[in-house]
């Protein structure tokens, strides 16, 4: 029995075996199956994103960045690398302290705070603590070099507000040795003492000797700050014989700076000039130029004292240089004083009292009182030598208000301390009244855990009461969202059964519409070529043609129009109208119509003429066309009129007609897309249903609004009202406008008088000058903004044409240069920025019209001609315009584009898009004026890309513009 047993167990024991060898192979194929697609997942991640760094590389990487010797270089290669969008937050946080780094190397100390306002946000957003405290620290850093003391102050209470969290002493004894820097800055010396005697011992236990040298040197310069000069001066020379076995040549270069320093304000002006000297040398050797700046202010200074004032005056401008490029604003105010005290030493007391106002100016932003003090007593000394004594002691007085502002901060500083010891105190005093109260909360604290436990009982309880009837109205409140929304999908369900239906019938109508002309089309067509129609029919044959393919080109005109209104991307071309000749042309185009089917048509109204008012010309005219036609179309007998009148600030178009009207029902769809009154109307007078609609979208945008009144069988009134800010000086009498060309029986005249046309391409310029000449004006050119000033002040022009875009001085900055003088001649702005909000933002600038490019007579002649007394007929003008010989211009276009070509070129070589994006435009411009439409849009496309900084787009409409440049020039 023990023997079967013993066989029984090693049974067991060898099938537990083989499971556990079964389990651990699955194990063991399972981990290799998941190692290889980890593997391949990752290989498969990086073959499609080559660009994807891992953190060491990056490292590396932005460490040789940083290092390069062309800064500029390594900012272009930064910049680029911080838009890769596939970056971590990690490296994306790497890459903007490297940038802000780089920035700082280049004195471009505002881009480098914002970039680290950039960094610390991120940090931020991710919770990255340490990391948002250290973008605090170089935000501080970069705000002290900088001159702005506040931003410093607070940045580096940012940054230490983190590391007084954790057990870091060094981190927090930097950010404190910061701090007290920025006080020394702004005079508060007793909390800049305090703080070095807080952190001495915590560098002497924990710092390293660059530590605890660092410490040693601020206390010397707060010494220096106070005239301490027996004490800085040999700290001073301790700290550069530590120094000297460093490689730390900035540090010495700056200590050998500030013991010239202290020996200057000592009164020993050859050892000082000794070792500023020597400071300087080390650093131009550095290539320190944010250094150097201070230093040779206090040359400037020193010079000064020395009497040498030629050297003095050499040092200050090569501070202020140095000091402007690297944005050293304390170094800034020093040498510009240091100028100013020069020339008042030579005696040129107003380029000395103008160079100490730039330095005041800088120093009151700064909040600098300690130099805005020496400003005022040089201010002082500059009126008294110029013999100003009530000037001298105003300064003066603003000298004591300095000294006691200055004053007031060492008490105040005083008063802080005193007040920090009694706070201490009264802290020691609230510790022991808390242990006191920690014995009584003891005592009393297991009688609170009773009653807390009671109360959490009946909590629990009432909870449980509670969530039972929330239960229960959730229950019912689901049940009543349920059938809300049942009633709504049925609802919604109807509505796109409807609109189905609205959508069938427009495809039905549409098929009709479009059907009908294309059957004429194609049965005409095919006539002609089939020999059927005889030679003397065919142009009456290719009329009938023309006649059903304008109808189909205006059925898709209107689907397209009413796709870019539902899409939001239709602009209005706002342009001075002249509204008779839009109603000129809808007498024209109406009254044949209407005779034809024994109908009268009118065009009635009272405005003065001519009426010149800001709208959509193109736009108001399709309304207007619209609703003409639909009351002609749907008037079988009777009349159709058109009235037209103003009230208060809107003109409001009335088209009245006999004809079938619409009951009530029909009004309510009225405006719909592709819907008419009945289905009825479609087979009685044809028509898709889009023209109200696209009329009523349009109407809208414009700021305006159409309203029906119609009864049945009696006829319709359809008012279309529209914004007009139109001033009328002469009320006419009622005006009739038939079908006829212009009214002739008055002579006019040509204008009379002198404009001055400001356009930097040689060949617009050319072009427009004979198209005013031939108008009887006067004209003077202009090739960019400067001549334009000077042009203007020699022969005081009627009339302004100028364009934006110019070389040197723009159109712009000329224009606001000529009001600034006074000038008040009209000035319209000529340009091919055509854009609605461009225009609204030149009228905005104060331009008193627009035209654009290329040159539209109708809009053109009338607004130069109101300018001028003169007066001339829109017939005589085409007239004029036609007669323009204009065949060389286009030859000298065609001459001066072969050269353009050759810039476009080297441009294009030379990789320089702005010089690119400018002669693309003034391309553009040219060739819309001498109507080559291709060339211009081609030259648009490149600017526009170069602008959008699309490297894609640019290089593919760089080929596309100069094979259309050699298409017109071949």
């Amino acid at each position: 029995m023990i023997q079967k047993n013993n066989s029984l167990d090693r049974r067991k024991n060898s099938s537990l075996k083989l499971l556990w060898v079964i389990a651990f192979s699955r194990l063991f194929l399972f981990s290799l199956l998941f190692i290889f697609t980890s593997f391949f997942i990752s290989f498969n991640a990086l073959s499609q994103n080559p660009f994807q760094y891992t953190e060491q590389n990056l490292g590396q990487k932005l460490a040789s960045v940083e290092a390069m010797n062309d800064k500029n270089q390594a900012l272009d290669l930064i910049t680029s690398l911080s838009k890769d969008k596939t970056l971590s937050t990690l490296n994306k946080l790497s890459v903007l302290v490297s940038q802000s780094k780089i920035y700082h190397q280049l004195g471009q100390l505002d881009n480098a705070i914002e970039t680290t306002k950039l960094e610390q946000q991120l940090a931020n957003e991710f919770d990255l603590k340490q990391l948002e405290a250290d973008a605090y620290k170089r935000m501080g850093i970069y705000a002290y070099y900088k001159g702005n003391n506040n931003l410093a102050l607070h940045s580096y209470q940012q940054a230490l507000d983190y590391y007084l969290t954790i057990d870091d002493p060094i981190a927090q004894a930097n950010l404190y040795s910061n701090i007290a820097l920025v006080y020394g800055n702004t005079a508060q010396h007793a909390q800049e003492l305090e703080i070095y005697e807080k952190i001495k011992p915590i560098y002497e236990k924990f710092g390293s000797p660059k530590d605890q040298l660092d410490v040693l040197n601020n206390i010397a310069v707060f010494h220096l700050r106070l005239k301490r000069f027996d004490t800085s001066i040999p700290m001073f020379f301790n700290i550069i014989e530590q120094l000297k076995s460093t490689s730390d040549q900035v540090g010495l270069a700056r200590a050998y700076s500030d013991l010239g320093s202290s020996y200057k304000y000592a009164g020993n002006y050859k050892k000082a000039e000794h070792f500023m000297k020597l400071a300087l040398s080390l650093h131009r050797e550095n290539q320190d130029d944010y250094n150097a700046a201070s230093t040779l202010h206090n040359l400037a200074e020193l010079s000064i004292n020395l009497q040498n004032i030629d050297q003095a005056i050499i040092y200050a401008e090569e501070s202020i240089r140095l000091s402007l490029a690297q944005g050293h604003d304390n170094a800034y105010v020093g040498a510009v004083y240091s100028l100013a005290t020069a020339y008042f030493h030579r005696e040129q007391f107003d380029l000395a009292l103008s160079y100490i106002e730039k330095s005041t100016e800088v120093a009151e932003k700064m909040q600098y009182k300690e130099q805005l003090k020496f400003n005022i007593v040089l201010t002082a000394l500059i009126y008294a030598a110029q013999h100003e004594t009530f000037k001298a002691t105003t300064s003066r007085n603003d000298f004591f208000q300095v000294q006691i502002a200055l004053a007031n901060n060492e008490l105040n500083s005083q008063l802080a301390m005193f007040d920090s010891n009694q706070l201490k105190q009264q802290v020691e005093q609230l510790k022991q009244k808390q242990r006191l109260q920690e014995l009584e909360i003891e005592r009393s604290s297991q009688t609170r855990v009773i009653i807390i436990i009671v109360v959490v009982a009946a909590l629990l309880i009432g909870f449980l009461i509670a969530r039972r009837g929330i239960e229960r109205r959730s229950k019912n409140a689901l049940e009543t969202k349920v059938k809300q929304r049942t009633t709504e999908l049925e609802y919604l369900m109807q509505e796109l059964q409807n609109a189905n239906k609205i959508k069938s019938q427009f495809l039905a109508n549409m098929s009709h519409e479009i059907r009908t002309p294309l059957t004429t089309v194609i049965g005409q067509a095919e006539a002609i070529i089939s020999g059927d129609v005889e030679e003397e029919f065919i142009g009456k044959e290719v009329k009938i043609i023309h006649g059903n393919s304008l109808h189909l080109l205006e059925l898709t005109n209107n689907i397209l129009d009413l796709s870019k209104i539902e899409a939001n991307k239709i602009e209005l071309e706002i342009q001075t109208q002249n509204l008779h000749d839009i109603l000129q042309e809808l007498a024209n185009m109406f009254s044949l119509q209407a005779r034809s089917k024994g109908l009268t048509f009118e065009i009635i109204h009272y405005l003065p003429k001519p009426f010149l008012i800001e709208m959509d010309g193109f736009r108001v005219k399709q309304i207007l066309i619209n609703l003409c036609a639909n009351a002609i179309k749907f008037t079988p007998k009777g009349h159709v009129e058109l009235n037209i009148s103003q009230k208060e600030n809107n003109l409001i178009f009335k088209i009245t007609d006999s004809g079938i009207g619409m009951s009530s029902s029909q009004l309510q769809n009225l405006f719909e897309s592709f819907t008419q009154g009945d289905s009825s109307i479609n087979r009685r007078f044809g028509g898709t249903g889009l023209g109200l609609c696209l009329s009523g979208q349009l109407a809208k945008i414009m700021g305006g609004t159409i309203e029906v009144e119609s009864e049945l069988n009696q006829g319709s009134v359809f008012a279309f009202s529209l914004p007009c800010k139109a001033s009328l000086s002469v009320q006419c009498g009622e005006s009739k406008v038939s079908a006829t060309e212009f009214d002739n029986s008055k002579e006019h005249q040509q204008l009379q008088g002198t404009i001055l046309l400001a356009d930097d391409h040689n060949d617009n310029r050319r072009l427009i000058a004979r198209l005013l000449t031939s108008l009887g004006l006067e004209v003077i050119t202009a090739r960019n903004g400067y001549e334009t000033l000077a042009l203007f002040k020699q022969h005081q022009p009627t009339l302004i044409l100028m364009d934006i875009q110019m070389p040197e001085m723009d159109g712009i900055e000329a224009f606001k240069i000529l009001r600034q003088k006074g000038c008040t001649t009209p000035i319209i702005a000529l340009t091919a920025n055509a854009m609605s909000h461009e225009i609204e933002h030149y009228l905005s600038l104060g331009f008193n019209d627009h035209l654009s490019k290329p040159i539209e007579r109708k809009i053109f002649i009338p607004t130069v001609a109101k300018y001028y007394d003169g007066s001339i007929s829109q017939a005589m003008a085409n007239e004029s315009f036609n007669n323009v010989d204009m065949s060389d211009l286009v030859q000298e276009f065609k001459s001066n584009l072969v050269l353009e070509q050759q810039d476009l070129v080297l441009h294009i070589n030379n990789k320089d898009f702005d010089k690119l994006a400018k002669l693309s435009h003034r391309i553009a411009g040219a060739a819309q004026m001498f109507g080559f439409a291709d060339l211009s849009i081609y030259a648009i496309g490149l600017e526009t890309a170069i602008k959008n900084n699309h490297s894609d787009s640019i290089n593919e409409h760089t080929p596309k513009l100069l094979n259309e440049i050699d298409n017109v020039l071949w």
